[in-house]
């Protein structure tokens, strides 16, 4: 399976900031990376007057979006599936998932907290991005 880490911290913490800046180091450095985001509220990503979202009126219960270089499905689930489901299914073609959220899954965590970011007992500040870089490329990459 994809190994995925959970970026796991209060809200303002700054996640999504790290997310982001560790998506750009690591691609750029010729890696395959996928995100996932994890909310706890309900959320729309169709919207009344198009094809798909009357497909879903209608009382389909999976909706897929497919354009020549990207893909959407709009499925409902009798229950939150798991962040390794959600892996194992939609990420085999990437090499590392990071994940926003998901603090109770089994995956490893890097806890952010005012910016600070901690993995295996290491700090690594706001300046300090391509070295956690280093650290998740020798542990998850190699």
């Amino acid at each position: 399976m994809t190994p995925g880490i959970a970026i796991v911290g209060p809200s303002g913490s700054g996640k999504t900031t790290l997310i982001t800046k560790l998506i750009k180091i690591l691609t750029a450095r010729g890696y395959r990376v996928g995100a996932i985001k994890h909310t706890h509220h309900d959320f729309e990503i169709d919207y009344p007057g198009k094809d798909s979202f009357a497909f879903k009126a209608a009382g389909a219960s999976a909706v897929a979006l497919v354009a020549p270089h990207k893909l959407a499905i709009v499925s409902e689930c009798a229950s939150e599936p798991s962040v390794e489901g959600l892996i194992s299914r939609y990420f085999d073609d990437v090499q590392l998932v990071l994940v926003e959220g998901f603090k109770h899954s089994a995956l490893p965590k890097i806890l952010v907290e005012e910016g600070v970011a901690k993995i295996s007992q290491r700090r690594f500040g706001p300046e300090e991005i391509e070295r956690l870089a280093d650290l998740l490329e020798e542990q998850f990459l190699r």
